[in-house]
């Protein structure tokens, strides 16, 4: 066995009792917020030991979490990167630059179907209302063994290859990339740590660690990986984690089953052991190391970062900061407490109507007979008795507290305020008292909305900013790729030259209103309510900038449409001046329209306008004082 160097050893140890105090204090974090409750609650199991019949789960969790995933992101955003700031004043270098950012927009956007960007983002957001959710961008490719290795590698022509630095013959490598591509995964959350001494600004994250389950075989296959360590790691026992265990068992089956047997002759036992690995991005050194749980050295100890990585190659989604932590106040654990009350209170309401039925009290003398037909007699049974005076009469059964009706009521309030955004009102119900009541709440809704949102858009371009570190880091060739955007659709070439470095810096950004959820009818709405906008005053298309803006306030995102929209204002507008008359509402051909802001007004309103009482006017039928 070989001699293990102490540097080596001490390395594994450090890291090892760093990652566990990091996990305790991830532990209590999860005990405070009761994370693991608040998920059992999402997928319905709600039940605290009532017997089934007398127990119903109205599951306001998941209501939330479905009503807000497609307001936060039901599309992909169209990205765009943009010349921030060049160093070389020359107009010539800023107009190269700007063309290689319309470059890296079109493959950005490209990439994004390509990587199923808008999965794994959603994965994300849905892991932020109960933890946190996390995005990993980095290129993954492969190698094989050469079976050229040590020739002279020869190029187009036949030729050996000579490098031009050292004017010698290139020679083939000892191994080869395969399956090289970029890639975007959500990473799951309990697969994630921070330091133990890290608060919620990225500023005082010392490390960042990613725990990553493979098999043996697996783990021998990454050139990357020290030998003398995995052989080492091949004599030890599995990971003692007991969260990791169910993980583990749950993919040995699937590795198993994947499987020929008789591949090569190691042990079947061998073959399915799982090893757990924690990859760390040590900032402080701008370096990385990865270990196995139960290890004696590092597989990989505290070498540069992988290329493309400018500061970690995660991206973070937090909806509320804690002041002394990274990990944030889940959204979710703030319901569970009420809604744990809301089904106590309703299944109350279930128990009552199921636990009273109809009793009779019968006064006189009657026969068993007759009286045994209440028993067991359809709706309507008729008994006869001979007896003067001898009644039947219901007995009251015992009412159930006003007060539980109420609370229900409560409790649903109490939902809605914590937990926003699955009020009856974004349902399609009118559960507010008055218009003005809905009108608040719709704006309350609409900023807790709007305030979410924003933190996914950065998130977003905080992907698209790492994805195209990536690219310029790896590319290798040349190709096309076809875009369909604003712009319409178009072929873009992309080269490696385009991804060179700058004399300066590129910005990101997104079209917000592309992540809201595109219905048919809201789509024909805006586009209603901006025509009828321009038509009305004409004037406002003399300003390309103006029209612009405003589709954009309207969502619409199309340019070529919006520059057809252009081009049939200065017609019209045109027109007007030529004294040719115009289907435009509100005025006369040839004569300016001097209050264009009172016809808006009126055209808004239309005919009904007629028939609604104003301030300082008499409605239909009134009296004149």
């Amino acid at each position: 066995m070989a001699k293990v160097k102490k540097s080596d050893a001490d390395a594994q140890k450090n890291w090892e009792d760093r990652i566990t105090r990091a996990k305790a204090v991830r532990k209590n974090w999860k005990d405070k917020f009761r994370v693991d409750l608040g998920y059992e609650f999402y997928e319905g199991a709600q039940n605290p030991g009532v017997p089934d019949d007398e127990w119903i789960t109205i599951n306001k969790i998941y209501s939330h979490v479905k009503s807000q995933l497609p307001a936060l992101y039901s599309a992909d955003p169209y990205f765009y990167v943009k010349l921030k700031r060049s160093f070389s004043p020359d107009p010539l270098m800023i107009a190269m630059y700007e063309q290689r950012a319309k470059v890296r927009q079109a493959y950005l956007n490209y990439l994004k179907d390509e990587l199923k960007l808008k999965q794994e983002v959603r994965l994300c957001i849905q892991d932020a209302f109960f933890r946190y959710g996390v995005m990993k961008v980095h290129y993954r490719v492969e190698e094989k063994e050469n079976p050229d290795f040590g020739a002279p590698m020869t190029g187009e022509d036949g030729l050996p290859m000579i490098d031009e630095d050292s004017a010698e013959i290139i020679m083939e490598p000892k191994t080869i990339p395969i399956n090289e591509r970029y890639v975007i995964e959500r990473v799951h959350p309990e697969d994630f740590l921070w330091d133990e001494d890290a608060g919620p600004s990225d500023k005082s994250w010392k490390w960042q660690a990613q725990r990553i389950v493979m098999t043996m075989d697996e783990a021998r296959e990454n050139v990357l990986f020290s030998k003398a360590a995995l052989k080492e790691l091949a004599g030890k026992s599995e990971t003692s984690d007991d969260d990791q265990k169910k993980r583990t068992e749950r993919k040995k089956g699937s590795d198993i089953a994947g499987r020929a047997e008789g591949l090569d002759s190691k042990k079947p036992e061998e073959k399915s052991k799982t090893v757990v690995l924690w990859e760390i991005y040590d900032w402080r050194e701008n370096a990385w190391t990865v270990i196995a749980e139960n290890g004696t050295t590092p597989l990989i100890n505290n070498e540069p970062l992988p290329p493309g990585i400018e500061k970690s190659p995660f991206e973070i989604l937090r909806f509320t900061m804690r002041d002394d932590s990274p990990y944030p106040i889940p959204p979710v654990s703030m319901g569970i407490d009420p809604q744990k009350e809301f089904n106590l209170s309703r299944s109350r309401i279930l128990t009552h109507r199921k636990r009273f039925n109809r009793k009779y009290v019968a006064a006189g003398q009657w026969d068993e007979t007759e009286l045994s037909k209440l028993e067991s007699g359809d709706d309507g049974t008729v008994v006869k008795s001979d007896i003067p005076g001898s009644t039947i009469a219901p007995i009251q059964d015992a009412p159930l507290d006003q007060w539980n009706y109420h609370e229900v009521n409560l409790l649903n309030n109490d939902l809605i305020e914590l937990l926003g955004g699955s009020s009856d009102e974004n349902r399609g119900i009118a559960g507010a008292d008055s218009a003005t009541q809905a009108s608040i709440l719709d704006k309350r809704l609409d900023m807790k909305e709007g305030d979410a949102m924003s933190m996914v858009i950065d998130f977003v371009k905080g992907i698209a900013r790492k994805l195209d570190q990536q690219v310029q880091a790896h590319i290798t060739r040349e190709e096309a790729v076809k875009i369909s955007g604003p712009e319409g659709e178009f072929w873009q070439n992309v080269r490696s030259e385009d991804y060179e470095e700058i004399n300066g810096e590129f910005e990101y950004d997104v079209n917000v209103g592309a992540t809201i959820p595109r219905m048919p009818q809201t789509e024909r709405a805006s586009w209603m309510a901006f025509l009828q906008l321009v038509a009305t005053v004409p004037q406002l298309l003399m300003s390309k900038t103006l029209l612009k803006e405003m589709a954009t306030q309207h969502h619409i995102e199309n340019e070529q449409l919006v520059e057809e929209v252009y081009k049939i204002g200065q017609m019209m507008v045109a027109q007007q001046q030529a004294g040719q008359p115009t289907n435009t509402p509100g005025s006369a051909a040839g004569v300016t329209e001097n209050k264009p802001a009172t016809t808006m007004g009126g055209i808004q309103g239309g005919p009904q306008s007629l028939n609604m009482p104003m301030a300082g006017n008499t409605p239909p039928g009134g009296a004149v004082s």
